[in-house]
């Protein structure tokens, strides 16, 4: 239970609805609502309440009061004005029996996480419990876990960064039921594609600065976007070639977004949309080239990379969009070649920053070995077919996921993979690939495998996408 509980709070606390919310004090978060009925499963309540603090809150008597199962903030004022020295005080009661508590810390300055100390004081001020430093795939977090009798206890938070800086943090704290939870699942579609790409933004984003626009209409320059998304955490929207959909509009509108980046040249997305985006006051940022290969590229150099890059054929949408949210929050660009040639700007980009590892996507009828002999640390991933290359991939790299949200999308289409790849990325989700028809055994063996540490599946498309019988099968 504990990593469930580490991986859906820390990213939770990671969002960055959370890191401005200081200011909206009292105000519910609503970056957090996507998680809301997730986290009944662990016995949360149905609203998830948000308490800033009210100073002073410098001793028990003092201290802010607050429900369980909520998030809170401060802000410990290290500076002058309290001579280094704030501590600030929540209170809280504990109603139930038989309920574990757990609370996950974090500070908005990641170099003052391990000096975030937070403990748990029963009514008579003695200790009751005290966090610990989780390093959770790289990512600082103070953490408790513990059981409480039922009645009244104190959240006692300070900070030994001393002087430096006022330092904001973060707190989410919740009881639980320590027993297994029930696994859900919830489709998201809408009418048409550029519908379906709307509800996944939805569910994800309440707001966003950023969106990154591809066509509906060909999968050819939009199979690197979603490193692209992610390194903006953006939602990944679709268009028509001739102009925006309305509902896309509503959506852009929605999410407050200031700069789109649209991938693909004129043909993939015409100007007009380019001059519907100025009259809403958003500005356009156009990656294209004269091929889909040049795209991907132009793409990759919007992302860079930390050393290891994704090929994949730009003749198919499968394999990119099987591996695209793992690509996207591994910070690795995604590479369009031909199947016997790996295009100059592909491999130019490669040398140029300095790749040592290429994960070939897919078997020799995609891409041939003869191509790729000169590139740097070759490891190739495939199956017999789209699917169990789509299961390979998930092993692969599975201790780089976690399938607690999981997102299946048809394996016939591109458009609702693609749009959801974002969102799986966002959450280090997988995303699985299946037939709308006859699901492959290798898909079924991929569900089996991660079902129990899955909550909620998230099924990408509507029925005629990808059938609710075809889902039914997944799961006999």
């Amino acid at each position: 239970m504990k990593k469930e509980l580490l991986l859906a709070c820390g990213l939770m606390l990671a969002l960055p609805g959370v890191q401005g919310f200081a200011a909206e004090k009292t105000d519910k978060l609503s970056a957090f609502q996507h998680q809301t009925t997730q986290m009944k499963a662990l016995g949360m309540d149905d609203e998830i309440q948000s308490y800033y603090e009210v100073e002073p809150n410098d001793t028990m008597a003092k201290a802010t009061n607050a429900k369980i199962d909520s998030v809170l903030a401060g802000e410990n004022k290290n500076r002058n004005a309290s001579n280094g020295k704030d501590v600030d005080y929540f209170k809280f009661d504990i109603t139930e029996e038989d309920m574990a508590y757990s609370l996950i810390a974090e500070t908005m300055l990641d170099t003052t996480s391990e000096t975030l100390k937070v403990r748990v004081l029963s009514e008579n001020g003695s200790e009751a419990a005290k966090s610990i430093t989780e390093d959770f795939d790289g990512d600082i977090y103070q953490s408790i876990e513990t059981e409480l009798s039922p009645g009244t206890y104190y959240l006692e938070v300070t900070n030994s960064y001393s002087s430096e800086a006022n330092v904001e943090y973060s707190l989410f704290h919740f009881t639980y039921s320590d027993g297994p939870f029930e696994t859900t699942m919830e489709r998201l579609w809408g009418d048409t594609r550029y519908d379906t790409a709307v509800e996944v933004s939805k569910n994800g984003w309440e707001y966003s600065d950023v969106a990154v626009i591809a066509t509906g209409k060909g999968y050819a320059d939009a199979l690197s976007a979603t490193p692209l998304a992610f390194r903006y955490d953006a939602p990944l929207l679709l268009t028509k070639p001739e102009g925006l959909p309305e509902s896309v509009k509503e959506e852009l509108n929605r999410l407050e977004v200031q700069e789109v980046f649209l991938i693909g040249g004129t043909s993939a997305i015409s100007d007009n949309v380019k001059t519907e985006l100025g009259k809403m006051n958003v500005k356009v940022t156009r990656l294209s080239g004269g091929t889909r290969y040049e795209t991907s590229v132009k793409v990759a150099e919007e992302i860079g990379t930390e050393g290891s890059v994704v090929l994949a054929t730009g003749k198919n949408f499968a394999d990119a969009l099987s591996i695209a949210p793992i690509a996207a929050q591994m910070n690795m660009p995604i590479l369009l070649t031909q199947k016997d040639n790996v295009p100059q700007e592909v491999t130019n980009y490669i040398r140029d920053w300095d790749a040592d590892k290429t994960f070939v996507i897919g078997g020799e009828a995609a891409i041939t070995s003869a191509a790729v002999k000169n590139l740097p640390g070759k490891e190739r991933i495939s199956g017999e077919d789209r699917y169990e290359t789509n299961s390979k991939i998930i092993n692969r790299f599975q201790d780089n996921i976690d399938p607690f949200f999981t997102y299946i999308a048809t394996g016939k289409g591109f458009a609702d993979a693609l749009a959801g790849s974002a969102l799986a990325s966002r959450y280090m989700s997988p995303i699985i690939l299946t037939s709308p028809t006859t699901p492959s055994d290798f898909t079924k063996e991929t569900i089996n495998k991660y079902k129990e540490d899955t909550f909620t599946y998230y099924i990408l498309g509507g029925e005629t996408a990808l059938p609710q019988k075809a889902i039914d099968q997944l799961f006999e």
